[in-house]
């Protein structure tokens, strides 16, 4: 008889949305996010909240998913106590890899 796919086990150390409590309130509500190539910037981490991008963010080839996601968790808890969208694309010494 043959069996259905195997189940996996939950991973230890894993992503949980308490962890990132800030990303999970923005997705709940009407927002996104968005992670990888985004023309110009090869590596880009982008929180939009639905009208408008609230945290712009560029990240190492080399930093760890868990990294660059507390990283966007900070800056979209930043851009909703200042107001003002974190923006790491468009400083004057941007380079857009």
């Amino acid at each position: 008889m043959a069996s259905g796919p195997a189940k996996r086990k939950p991973t230890q150390g894993g992503i949980s949305a308490s962890d990132h409590r800030h990303i999970d309130a923005l997705v709940k509500g009407a927002g996104h996010i968005m992670i990888g190539a985004i023309e110009p910037v090869r590596n880009a981490a982008v929180a939009y909240d639905g009208k408008q991008a609230v945290a712009m963010l560029r990240y190492r080839p080399d930093e760890s998913i868990t990294s660059i996601l507390k990283r966007l968790d900070t800056a979209i808890a930043t851009a909703q106590a200042s107001g003002e969208r974190v923006d790491e694309w468009n400083q004057p010494d941007a380079k857009w890899t």
